[in-house]
């Protein structure tokens, strides 16, 4: 009873994580569109500035490119931030499928653990019944070799 108490809050929490996840990218998604409508705004508006005021062009270039760069920051660091959740929450879902695995049942783990112990039975068995042979061939040529001398 008790185990199927932990598998639903395993699964319960399994559900949160995803859920917080697809709400974090659908707000990243929102965040990367405004900053893209952002950018060409701020584009456009230092355009709009510089024709208006009729300004030095160096400090107008070295305001946009600042601009831009601040920009284009935001828009690389919203970007990391969404796939590294989605990177964890791929990493959650494979780890959710071994989970079975890594929890096996106590009959299995048993019939696992006998077959593993039953093929090594079988390996040394053999290997002591070819080393057995070997010695024993030995033994019978050992007599042989001593009558020829």
């Amino acid at each position: 009873m008790d185990r199927n108490k932990q598998d639903l809050r395993y699964e319960e929490l399994y559900n949160k994580l995803l859920d917080r996840g697809m709400a974090l990218h659908e707000g990243n998604k929102k965040r990367i569109r405004i900053g893209l409508i952002f950018l060409a705004v701020f584009t456009v508006l230092m355009i709009l500035i510089r024709l208006i005021t009729d300004s030095d062009r160096v400090v107008f270039m070295i305001l946009w490119v600042i601009g831009m760069f601040a920009i284009s920051i935001y828009l690389i660091s919203v970007e990391y931030i969404d796939d590294s959740i989605r990177k964890t929450l791929e990493d959650v879902s494979d780890r959710e499928a071994d989970f079975g695995e890594l929890l096996p049942d106590s009959e299995q783990v048993r019939e696992k653990v006998h077959s593993h112990i039953q093929e090594r039975h079988d390996e040394i068995k053999s290997h002591y019944k070819d080393r057995w042979r070997e010695i024993t061939e030995k033994a019978e040529k050992a007599p042989e070799s001593e009558g020829e001398k």
